[in-house]
């Protein structure tokens, strides 16, 4: 199965997506009902349009190893672990140490509320030139999160 996944992470790369952003922006483009999720058929149209060169019982194999909660569906949080792959220790001690200054009150969940007070955008270049203000570049950077979504570790 990991062969599978290998060959897709692949052809997702090959597509310039290798960041969170453009991950988002490619889920969102295989998600044709807008439902937030993949259903079995988004997924497998996905694959062809990506000419991954899998079989139908490949393909079906794939969606399972990004279905990681089994219900019939990939939502964005399992695409992206398993396109991201496992974190090197490096990486997740780095993950573990943004994540406690972002949750404030140790719940395990990063709310909004939580960025608010921790973003500092006084040293962004459009504040530092004038451009604009603190409160214009905190919102456009939390427009970048979808608020319907915590973070949870």
């Amino acid at each position: 199965m990991q062969k599978i996944v290998d060959v897709f992470r692949k052809k997702v790369q090959a597509r310039g997506t290798k960041g969170i952003f453009s991950l988002g922006r490619l889920f969102r483009i295989m998600d044709d009902n807008d439902s937030k999720t993949l259903s079995r058929a988004e997924f497998e149209k996905a694959c062809r349009d990506f000419k991954a060169e899998l079989s139908s019982e490949d393909i079906l194999t794939l969606f399972g190893a990004f279905d990681l909660n089994r219900d019939g569906y990939i939502n964005y949080d399992e695409f992206l672990r398993v396109i991201r792959g496992d974190l090197n220790d490096f990486r997740r001690a780095l993950v573990n140490k943004a994540f406690s200054k972002f949750d404030k009150n140790g719940d395990g969940v990063v709310e909004l509320e939580d960025l608010v007070g921790v973003y500092n955008a006084s040293k962004h270049p459009a504040v530092l030139e004038g451009r604009k203000t603190h409160e214009q570049v905190l919102a456009e950077f939390l427009e970048t999160f979808e608020t319907h979504h915590n973070i949870i570790f």
